[in-house]
């Protein structure tokens, strides 16, 4: 009996040997795609490093400072602009002031901007641009206040309809944005009237369809522009830049990104996310104007693909036509700095 039993047990034993071995091969091929997993991310985050090493912002002004001479104090820096000589324009939005200064930082005057209803007056400065030849112009109250390259008044005219913020995009033309007519992004003459507009309203989130005021759902609040002619929009629904130039959608950049969050109701009010994107280099900066941002990132695309991020000096406000960067810090006092770009090999 017991012959019988030792050989009945043979093959249990050989086939239990055999799963032990099979669950080893499987371990250590579970193993060694951890591995070469982790390996991939390991070499993805390296490239991304790569990437952003090769970039670097060298501050080479900074205007402002926190006592003295009142010319170079500001209260809160909102808008920033330049035009092609150099010169440049910064919203003093706390004292209703716009101060400009040459390219070497040197004040130059102050325009101030009363509260009020009447032709040099305005309640809410929300917008500023400035064109190639200095010509600036002040947003707000559905209504654009003209000055000359010398800062004297030239003449104010009504808007329609309500545009959220006006830029230059290297042209003597002013854009602004605001859901009107079915487009989001207007062309104004610097007397006024309206060249064109373009930009179709973007898809709303079916939740915001009910609401009265859902067409102004269909466009964000803030947009920019290089000086190249191009205009970036974002969505204010998902990470996506709409990039335009000529009037006609160039192309589109998709993200991803903590900092972003889609516009969302909280109580009464609406919240969205605000983004400067500019040219850097070959590259192009997308920064989000948000609380979240509190170490000042921005993401870094290369041709159209999101391939890394850039710690900046500040909040990221314009550019010039030298391919220069300008930004502001509000912290202690506020300061604004402008930046060359440099690539790093």
């Amino acid at each position: 009996m017991i012959p019988r039993v030792i050989i009945a047990n043979r093959p249990a034993i050989s086939e239990n040997r055999t799963l032990v071995k099979i669950k080893d091969q499987l371990a250590l091929i579970s193993t060694i795609s951890l591995l070469l997993g982790f390996l991939s991310l390991m070499m993805v985050y390296q490239a991304l490093a790569g990437q952003q090493l090769s970039l670097k912002l060298v501050p080479e002004l900074t205007i402002g400072q926190e006592g003295g001479d009142e010319n170079l104090m500001f209260g809160t820096i909102s808008y920033v602009d330049v035009d092609a000589r150099g010169n440049i324009y910064a919203v003093d939005y706390k004292n209703r002031q716009v101060k400009v200064f040459d390219r070497n930082g040197k004040f130059l005057r102050q325009i101030d901007v009363p509260p009020g209803q009447g032709p040099q007056e305005m309640n809410q400065i929300s917008g500023m641009a400035v064109t190639p030849s200095g010509q600036l112009f002040l947003n707000g109250d559905r209504k654009m206040i003209v000055y000359d390259e010398d800062g004297n008044y030239l003449r104010t005219f009504q808007v329609g309809f309500h545009l959220s913020c006006i830029r230059c995009a290297g042209g003597e033309e002013i854009i602004g944005i605001g859901p009107h007519e079915g487009k989001i992004l207007h062309l104004f003459k610097a007397e006024g009237q309206i060249l064109g507009s373009f930009g179709d309203l973007l898809d709303v989130p079916k939740e915001f369809e009910p609401m009265k005021i859902m067409p102004m759902f269909g466009a964000p609040l803030l947009f920019s522009c290089s000086k190249d002619g191009r205009i970036f929009v974002l969505n204010p629904h998902r990470y996506e830049v709409l990039v335009f130039k000529d009037k006609k959608l160039e192309s589109k950049l998709a993200g991803h990104s903590e900092i972003f969050e889609p516009l969302s109701q909280r109580g009464r009010s609406f919240i969205s996310t605000a983004v400067m994107v500019f040219p850097a280099a070959k590259y192009l900066l997308v920064y989000f104007e948000s609380y979240k941002n509190q170490e000042d990132v921005a993401d870094l695309f290369l041709k159209g693909k999101q391939v890394g991020s850039l710690k900046l000096p500040g909040e990221l406000k314009a550019c010039d036509y030298q391919g220069k960067l300008y930004l502001t810090v509000q912290e202690e006092y506020p300061r604004l700095i402008r930046c060359s770009v440099a690539e790093s090999h």
